[in-house]
């Protein structure tokens, strides 16, 4: 009884968070989880003229299906479209249907591909008609229709104007967020390429819904309410595939819809542009990882198609990155960089691509990422999801062992950890300073406060000061990650010579009432790639309050790490 008295207590403290309209549609899709509409007929499409290319995600060179960095062979002609012994992601990867803008596929190898999906998975199949999945096949068969130079067959045309109306009436508004973004995005896709009654129906329901996102998703600073660098890269490059397609189909430009969506789509390029780190890539805060979105570049070039978007100059003086909204603070110049997380977990009815990451950073020297975020390795319900959500596998402190946030299952979370302040600013001898700090502890009966500050010389020295005020005795865990293809070397008592390739480049002090270990943990710099790591772990126990110190130091080689990205702009 105890046990489901806890658990129906967590199951409300989560629930609360839900709007009342989110929480009703929940009900309504536990009672109806399909609504499978009559059949509509196919109708004429529109004339594009004017279509930019689009910005294409890394994609692999060796011809098999590769999703998640797993692969199978790509058996076109008798493809197995649910393949045991596959996570859920992977196969709802293989019904998305990224591969028709995949090089390694011939174009009748992917017309094979269409004629067997068509045949092979009726409305109500499994994995193949989840809404988030109908969504991103539709908007992938449109855009190879619409560029692929060849007539597209009657049935072709037939099965997608009719995935589009099933999933009218089968959005995610129990979900929200991305999800919804998304579903939004089809219907305006398949809008804009039907011209006909469906077509027009379409258009007025993903028009109304997508600019209703929009609005509320894109923060007054740029980023994406989820907080998660790869969900808005995803999310930019939607409203750029939705002006491009829009703009190809439609004489009228400077409506109140496709300039409200322009203008998001400009301050997301920007504020994906500011945060990007020394490697020019961005930072894996919360749900996160490499390889998934198009790579920033590629989005800053389609921005500057389809909108004429100017990247932000390189430069070698130090840039302040002061997103507010979104909680991204530190600075860049040239090919360092060092970005600190201390924004709100998400919305707060939809915090599924949370983790335990308030007051963590990342740290970049000479275009190469030593401090790191763990990533994400991939959404199954095992080991990995918990721990690379925990505050553990972030450069923060944990206290006596409990997380900033209450997370539990694959994408729920009960009690919040909420930041109280942070700011970024400039300080004597032109170096920085930030502080912040957060409530997550106050939970725990001694109503712990958690603050950091981090003095910053950008020319290679950065000191952390973790401070906690409270009553009572607690235990304070300070975790640093580092890249998998770093070690640490000993150097003296709570000191450490960071190398790579057997090149010093950082030194890391510890104050002296710590007690400091190096121990293995794991990165996942792109899905489905769980690589052992190095991690500092500081731990001081002490009556409340107290605080802890380390530093780090750039060696004075400064040219002893090589760049392992190409700079592009």
């Amino acid at each position: 009884m105890k046990q489901l008295l806890k658990r129906l207590a967590l199951y409300l403290r989560t629930a609360r968070w839900l709007r009342p309209d989110q929480l009703a549609w929940f009900v309504y899709r536990r009672l109806r989880p399909q609504i499978n509409p009559a059949p509509v007929p196919v109708e004429s499409v529109r004339s594009l003229q004017r279509l930019h290319a689009w910005a294409v995600a890394p994609q692999p060179t060796v011809r098999e299906f590769r999703f998640l960095n797993v692969g199978i062979p790509a058996a076109v002609a008798a493809i197995d479209w649910h393949p045991a012994g596959m996570s859920r992601l992977w196969r709802y990867n293989l019904h998305y249907f990224d591969y028709l803008q995949w090089q390694v596929f011939t174009a009748a190898e992917k017309a094979t591909l269409i004629n067997s999906w068509i045949i092979s998975n009726p409305p109500g199949m499994e994995d193949a008609w989840e809404p988030y999945t109908v969504s991103l096949r539709i908007v992938n068969w449109i855009k190879f229709f619409a560029t692929s130079g060849q007539t597209v067959p009657v049935h072709w045309q037939e099965s997608l104007v009719n995935q589009a109306n099933w999933l009218r009436f089968n959005l995610e508004f129990h979900i929200r967020a991305n999800h919804l973004l998304k579903n939004a995005k089809a219907l305006v896709f398949a809008g804009t390429w039907f011209d006909g009654p469906t077509g027009s129906d379409l258009l007025a329901v993903g028009q109304k819904i997508f600019l209703r996102e929009v609005c509320e998703q894109f923060l007054s600073d740029g980023g994406h309410y989820e907080r998660a660098p790869m969900y808005h890269s995803i999310a930019v490059e939607d409203c750029l595939d939705v002006v491009n397609l829009f703009g190809a189909a439609f004489e009228d430009s400077q409506s109140v819809f496709i300039r409200t969506v322009a203008d998001k789509a400009h301050a997301g390029l920007h504020f994906l542009d500011s945060i990007l780190g020394g490697d020019r890539r961005i930072p894996l805060f919360n749900d996160s990882a490499h390889g998934i979105a198009p790579d920033p570049q590629q989005l800053i070039g389609y921005g500057n198609r389809v909108l004429g978007y100017q990247a932000i100059p390189a430069a070698d003086e130090v840039r302040q990155i002061n997103m507010h909204a979104s909680g991204i603070y530190g600075y860049r110049k040239g090919w360092d960089s060092l970005l600190l997380d201390c924004g709100a977990i998400g919305p707060p009815y939809q915090p599924g691509h949370t983790h335990c990451d308030l007051l963590s950073y990342e740290l970049c020297i000479n275009g190469r990422k030593l401090i790191v975020d763990p990533g994400v390795h991939g959404y199954e319900d095992d080991a990995t999801r918990p721990y690379l959500r925990s505050t553990a596998a972030h450069n923060t402190v944990r206290i006596n062992g409990e997380e900033q946030s209450e997370i539990w299952g694959t994408f729920r979370v009960a009690r919040r950890a909420r930041p109280g302040f942070a700011a970024l600013g400039e300080v004597e001898a032109g170096g920085l300073r930030f502080h912040g700090c957060h409530d997550g502890y106050l939970r725990l009966p001694q109503k712990v406060m958690h603050s950091r500050q981090v003095q910053i010389d950008t020319e290679g020295r950065w000191q952390f000061d973790d401070s906690f005020t409270g009553s009572g005795f607690c235990e304070a865990e300070s975790f640093v990650h580092f890249a998998s293809a770093v070690s640490l070397q000993p150097d003296g008592a709570n000191r450490w010579t960071v190398l790579v390739d057997d090149h010093s480049v950082l030194r890391i002090l510890a104050s002296p009432d710590c007690t400091a270990l190096v121990e293995t943990a794991y990165v996942c710099q792109e899905f489905g790639q769980l690589e052992p790591a190095t991690v500092l772990v500081m731990r001081r126990a002490a009556a409340l309050p107290f605080s802890m110190q380390y530093t780090l130091e750039r060696c004075a080689d400064r040219q002893s790490l090589n760049c392992t990205i190409i700079p592009t702009h």
